[in-house]
This record gives structure tokens, C-alpha cells and sequence, in this order.
């Protein structure tokens, strides 16, 4: 407290107050915690304004200040610090740790549970405010074990023997958010771990040559895949709040988590439902400590080149409190990284996470943003291999060797940034082909149409109106601006950025000029953004196929004067009143693997084997976005061909009628051409949306879609904000616009015909 006393005595005058901005993650902590402190120290310090608010996604919104260069002073949002510590944005900590903490009884650094400050030290220096402690444990229902006279595994060989006997007797061992592979995470830890001892694992993460193509890899993969066979039907399509439910409600006798879980879902825990928990299982004989923990503690960092950095480091010291930390733990029921807080702070639902804090002597977690802090290259193909074998898609050993041969890449491509292992051939060749291809037929067009505009008369003198440039200037030149400021500036910065090396952290004038190499990674040995365009064309080929012929059938029966077309036009266009936010939640209750309308309607209607079936897991996705686009495109379309429709002479159906013509011959002869136009335009609509899709995937999947489920657009977001590989995100971009520009041509070439008046 006497160091906030010195500060004030600086800063005396309460009409000047300081202002430090902090955008916080609110996820399993909450925000309201965070915000009581803040009016806290604000009576404290009448002289210093704290602006913090929280947001589930504020990491986002985090990575765009970061690139920006607009600082705030501090944060815990989620993403890869190491650039910006390396770059000096981070305000190192060592200064403040070694003064006193806030009572003044000891440092600050001491204040801390011995080796939570570790995570975030480089070359000597901390840059990490811990605070609250998240332990990986297995959660267990007490009641269904002591009905069975079960008792809590140490090994993983106890542990799968126990879920065959739960499985004997009728009951689902695990519940799991299935939907993202990454809370397998720690099952693999505690099985290297255990197995190797804490060197092996370091080595592990820090990507050191024959440490993930070994045999320790496959054994902890081993351990993942039996994991993986014990989970409840659809598992894999449920997202962490729906599985968690599960366990809940009692449908699941375990549940893999961490010490949140309960804050997390508070207002959806059944009365009279009590927490118990067991530590990570460990391999049998193996080198681990069997008292060790998988725990993180979030950190949150303080901005080197924000306003008012000193007044942070401030409030965070008055925030790891003893005082503030027993105050979140009685609200919140989660530990904290604060030494002396009172063991009664958290309630008996806690007891077992306690203990394990208590009676541990190594911790073997990571920072609980990724698993390969220095690479953060790896985490998406860590992901998608924990996801594949998980399902039994992928074999261990094989997932092994996969992991070994990508992190021999990533550590080439560090130690030789302008190298490509050229991987691909025949798809960069169609590409670059059926560009150049569009690009000519586009001249052609442009070529043709001036001539027939030549022939035509046209020109100046030619009756036209010209514009004089006081109109110009009135008009245009103002719309001219606008367009040009927002589109086209931040466009060819675009591709100049893309032709550059740049992390977009340490200013423009660290840009080195790379050429052409950014687009020849991608085409030549990028899987992952040969992915992402496959499921581009798959969203832009495939949803327009149900789309359109569903739009215009029932435009076509509205047209016609169908009982209640009023009615079903409005409700047909209604879900496009909604936002995407909703439309995902929405959607996701429907695929709910555990009794979600789609397949209890599948079941009752004959199709048992779906009655669990995981659409939206990773496997399957792109194919549950079917029903999910036509749903939400229809209605939109059907507005569009309706109202060309009603444009269309009566008098042309009655001649038709006349002449012996049924409904059939009259839409193809008659409905069909007179709409040509808006129907070409609706289709373009839909390409140039398959093309820049990304809101309802990122949504679907949490902000970590795997390599399988990533879109250009999704890609282009992780490289850019989690790699920090800014020219190859902007060269993505660039592909992006070329190929929803090529995607309108080949639509309105393949579409055109002469227009016909009626």
C-alpha cells in the first residue's frame, strides 16, 4: 500500500486523472470480480480512471490493437506474446517484482505460488502477472462412484480399466468438448510426462529434433486414442458448455476439465450436485512425478508503450492481494497463484483441486495459450493430429511421424526463412491457369463491348450526356474519396505488404522486401491453404446446388398466389433478420448430439444411427453447413426471383396457356429468361459468399478451426494474429480477391445471354 501512497503523492491533483485502459478475457473467471476491483482502487487512487471491460472474444479484438500500434496498458487476452516480448512491447516486471508487494509484508515476487512467474521469464526477465490458477483435472460424479464402490485411478492403466467396468454397467464413462481437440492437450502431457519425466516433455515442447516423431509420442497418442473410445455418443460434436452439461446432469460418470468448471457453469448446475476431481493419471513406471500437476496460470501482460504502464503495475499489485485474491476465490471458486491466501476461501466443491495445489511439487503445464510457445506454427498440426486419432481417424504411429516431419519444417523454416519445399505442382498450374484464362476472357468482353460501341455510334457528340466537371466534383469526386480511402489505399497496401517478411510488430521500416515468396509458399507447399480453398469451392459450388433450385421452386409457388404466400414470404425471409451470432447458437442446440431436434427427428422418422451422430464435429461440418445455408439463404434468393417474377407480363403466361403451354413449359420458356439477370446476379452472390465465408466457421469452432475446417478467410485471420506471418496473411488476401473476381467472371461468362424485353 505505501508504494500506491508514492504514486499518488506524484500524481496528486484528482482533476487530472489518469486513465489506464484494460480489455480483459472473460471466460470461466468472469468479469465481475474484475470489475468490483477496479471501482476499488479507483477510491484508492482518486487520481487514476481504470477503463476495463471483458468480452469471451477479446482476443481479437486484442491482436487488431496490437498490429495497430494503439496499446492499452494492460491484458490477459489470449494469443502469442513471445513476438511482442522479443520486440520490447511488454514492460519487463523484475523492477516491481523485487519491490514490496501491496502489504508491504514481503516482495512481490514472493508474493506468487512458487514457479507460476516461470511461463513468461526471457533472458533473465519476467513479463507475467499470474492470478488465477487453473489445475487439468478429471472431474468425477461422487454419487455414481460410491453406488458402484469405485474409487478415483492413478494410473491410466486403472483409469481404462474403470471405464470398462462403467461401460459394463451401463453408464457412459466421458463426457468431452469434442468439438475442440485441444482439451486433449493434457491427456497427452500427463502421458509423455509420465513417461519421459519433465526433460523429455520440455524438449517435447520446445521441438527438439526426435522428440515428436518418437516413441514417447506414439505412447502418449496411444493413451489419447483409448481416451478418445471412451467418450458419449457424439461426443465429438459438442462444444465445451454442451458437454459439460452431460456431466452435469449425470449422463457421464467423468469429465475431463479444468479447475474453472464450476465458475464456468454457474446458473446450470443441478441442485444438490457435488464436484469431486482426481489428478491427471499417470503411465505406469514411467519418470514423472506422481505428484505433479498440469496447471496454468493466465497471465496478464503490461504494455511497455501504453500511457500510463507504472499506474498498471499498480493496480495489478493491489489485485494479487491477499485481500483481492480470497475475495475471487469465495466469489468464483477458483484458486489462485497468491501465497497465504485462507485455505476455507474455496468451497468443498474445491477441496480435492486444493489439495492437489497443496500436496504437489512439480508443475508440467504450459501457459494455457499453446503448446509450443516459441512455435506457434506447430499448434494447428499438434491440433489436428489430437483431433485424428482422438476419432481413430489417424493412427498413432502415424500421427507420430507426421508431427516429427512438420517440426522438421517449422524449425527449417526458421533457420532458413526464404526456403519452400515445393509440394505441389498440378494445383498451382490449374490455378494460375484458369486466372490468366478469366483475365483474357475479361479483355475480350471489354474489347467486344467497345467495339460495339464504336459501331454503335457511341462516343462523344453521340447524344450521350456529359458530365461537366463541376457535377464531377459535386458528385462523384466526394463518393470518389471515400471509396478510394477505405478500399482502395488499404488494397494496394495490401499487396504491397504481401510482397514484404513482416511480424507487423516492430514497424514498417522492419519490413523486408521477399518478392514473390509469400504467394510460392502458399501454392507450392502450403496444405493447409490448399485446404482452406477446398473448402472455399466446396461452399461455393456445393450450398448453391440446393440453394437455388429451392429458392426458385418456392418463389415460383408464391408467384402463383399460394394459400398464405404472404405468410410464407415473410417467414421464409425471417431467419436473414438474424446475425450470425445467433444463427450458430441456434443451430448448434439443433445438431446437439444429445437430443438436439435434427437427429431426434432422424431417429423417430427410422434412422436410428443417427440419433447421435456428430454433425458438427470436425469430420463433418462443411456437410451440416448445407442445411444451415439453405435455412438461412433461401429466403433472401426467393425475395430476389419473386420480384423479377412479378415483373413478367400476365398477358405472356395467358398467350401460353392459350397455345396449350402447362406450368412446366411456361417457366422454361417464359419465367426462366424474363429472370435470367437477377438470377445470374443471385448466383454470383453466392459464389463471392462462399468465397469470403468466415463468420459461422469461426463461430462453429471456437476460433481454433483445424487445418480440415479452415476457410481462406479463417487461415488468413490465424496466420496473421497467431504466427505473426503478416505478409503471408495479406498474400492470402490478395489470392482471396483474385479468386472471388475470377469466380464473378466464369459465373457471368458461363451465365450470359442476350437480354430479352418484354
Amino acid at each position: 500500500m505505501l508504494w500506491g501512497l508514492l504514486l499518488l503523492a506524484v500524481h496528486p491533483a484528482a482533476a487530472e486523472k489518469i486513465e489506464i485502459e484494460i480489455p480483459i478475457f472473460t471466460g470461466g473467471e468472469g468479469g465481475e470480480f474484475f470489475i468490483s476491483v477496479a471501482r476499488q482502487y479507483e477510491k484508492i487512487r482518486p487520481d487514476v480512471k481504470v477503463n476495463l471491460y471483458g468480452d469471451p472474444r477479446m482476443a481479437d479484438k486484442v491482436r487488431v490493437r496490437v498490429l495497430e500500434g494503439t496499446f492499452f496498458e494492460a491484458t490477459n487476452a489470449l494469443t502469442n506474446y513471445w513476438p511482442l516480448i522479443e520486440n520490447g512491447d511488454v514492460l519487463p516486471l523484475d523492477e516491481y517484482l523485487d519491490g514490496p508487494n501491496w502489504e508491504g509484508d514481503s516482495t512481490w515476487r514472493q508474493s506468487f505460488v512458487p514457479g507460476t512467474l516461470d511461463s513468461y521469464t526471457h533472458k533473465g526477465k519476467t513479463y507475467g502477472v499470474p492470478f488465477a490458477l487453473f489445475t487439468n483435472v478429471i472431474w468425477y460424479n461422487p454419487d455414481i462412484f460410491a453406488a458402484h464402490g469405485w474409487t478415483a485411478p492413478k494410473t491410466w492403466e486403472e483409469f481404462f480399466a474403470l471405464c470398462e467396468k462403467m461401460r459394463a454397467a451401463g453408464i457412459e464413462p466421458l463426457a468431452f468438448q469434442g468439438r475442440y481437440p485441444y482439451y486433449a492437450e493434457p491427456i497427452f502431457a500427463s502421458a509423455y510426462y509420465s513417461r519421459g519425466g519433465l526433460k523429455a516433455y520440455q524438449d517435447f515442447r520446445n521441438l527438439e529434433p526426435g522428440s515428436l516423431d518418437s516413441p514417447l509420442t506414439v505412447e502418449a497418442l496411444e493413451v489419447v486414442k483409448r481416451f478418445g473410445a471412451n467418450f458419449q455418443p457424439g461426443a465429438m460434436g459438442m462444444s465445451h458448455t454442451e458437454s459439460q452439461r452431460e456431466f452435469l446432469l449425470g449422463r457421464t460418470a467423468m469429465l475431463p476439465c479444468g479447475s474453472w468448471l464450476k465458475s464456468e457453469m454457474l446458473g446450470k448446475i443441478p441442485e444438490g450436485f457435488r464436484f469431486r476431481a482426481f489428478n491427471l493419471p499417470m503411465l505406469a513406471g514411467g519418470q514423472g512425478d506422481a505428484t505433479a500437476m498440469n496447471a496454468f496460470s493466465p497471465c496478464y501482460f503490461i504494455m511497455s508503450k501504453s500511457g500510463h504502464p507504472r499506474e498498471a503495475v499498480d493496480f495489478f499489485r493491489f489485485m494479487t492481494s491477499r485481500a483481492q485474491a480470497a475475495r475471487f476465490g469465495k466469489m468464483r471458486d477458483i484458486p489462485t497463484a497468491i501465497r497465504g491466501v485462507p485455505a476455507d476461501t474455496l468451497s468443498s466443491d474445491l477441496a480435492d483441486v486444493a489439495a492437489l495445489i497443496a500436496n504437489t511439487r512439480l508443475n508440467y503445464g504450459n501457459d494455457g495459450a499453446e503448446t509450443f510457445l516459441r512455435y506457434p506454427e506447430m499448434s494447428q498440426p499438434f491440433e489436428d493430429m489430437l483431433g485424428g486419432v482422438l476419432t481413430g481417424r489417424i493412427e498413432p504411429v502415424d500421427a507420430a511421424r507426421t508431427l516429427g516431419a512438420q517440426a522438421a519444417a517449422v524449425r527449417g523454416r526458421a533457420a532458413d526463412p526464404d526456403a519452400i519445399r515445393v509440394r505441389h505442382i498440378g494445383k498451382p498450374v490449374l490455378l494460375l491457369t484458369l486466372v490468366l484464362g478469366s483475365l483474357a476472357y475479361l479483355a475480350v468482353r471489354l474489347r467486344r463491348g467497345r467495339r460495339a460501341g464504336v459501331a454503335a455510334g457511341a462516343g462523344p457528340g453521340s447524344g450521350g450526356m456529359r458530365l461537366r466537371l463541376a457535377d464531377f466534383a459535386r458528385f462523384v469526386l466526394p463518393a470518389l474519396l471515400v471509396y478510394s480511402l477505405f478500399v482502395v489505399i488499404p488494397s494496394v497496401r495490401a499487396f504491397w505488404w504481401s510482397l514484404h517478411r513482416w511480424d507487423g510488430l516492430s514497424g514498417v521500416g522492419s519490413m523486408s522486401w521477399v518478392g514473390l515468396l509469400n504467394f510460392e509458399r502458399l501454392l507450392l507447399e502450403s496444405d493447409g491453404f490448399w485446404m482452406a480453398l477446398g473448402n472455399n469451392l466446396f461452399l461455393m459450388l456445393v450450398v448453391p446446388l440446393f440453394v437455388v433450385p429451392l429458392a426458385m421452386f418456392l418463389a415460383v409457388c408464391l408467384s402463383r398466389g399460394l394459400w398464405g404466400s404472404a405468410l410464407f414470404r415473410v417467414v421464409f425471409f425471417f431467419p436473414n433478420l438474424l446475425g450470425t451470432v445467433s444463427i450458430a447458437l441456434l443451430w448448434m442446440h439443433l445438431y446437439n448430439p444429445q437430443g438436439g431436434l435434427v437427429n431426434s427427428t432422424l431417429a423417430l422418422v427410422g434412422f436410428s444411427g443417427m440419433e447421435h451422430f456428430a454433425w458438427l464435429s470436425a469430420d463433418y461440418l462443411y456437410w451440416a453447413l448445407i442445411p444451415m445455408s439453405v435455412w438461412g439463404a433461401c429466403g433472401f434468393n426467393m425475395v430476389l426471383y419473386l420480384a423479377a417474377m412479378q415483373g413478367v407480363p400476365e398477358e405472356l403466361y395467358e398467350s401460353a396457356a392459350l397455345e396449350g403451354a402447362g406450368p412446366w413449359r411456361q417457366f422454361w420458356s417464359i419465367t426462366l429468361p424474363m429472370i435470367w439477370d437477377v438470377l445470374t446476379i443471385s448466383i454470383i452472390f453466392l459464389i463471392i459468399a462462399g468465397m469470403k465465408a468466415f463468420d459461422i466457421i469461426w463461430l462453429l469452432t471456437n476460433q481454433r478451426p483445424t487445418s480440415a475446417n479452415h476457410v481462406i478467410s479463417t487461415r488468413m485471420v490465424y496466420v496473421m494474429f497467431n504466427d505473426f506471418h503478416v505478409g503471408e496473411a495479406t498474400a492470402m488476401a490478395v489470392l482471396l480477391f483474385v479468386l472471388v473476381m475470377l469466380g464473378s467472371i466464369f459465373s457471368m461468362g458461363v451465365m450470359r445471354r442476350d437480354t430479352i424485353e418484354a
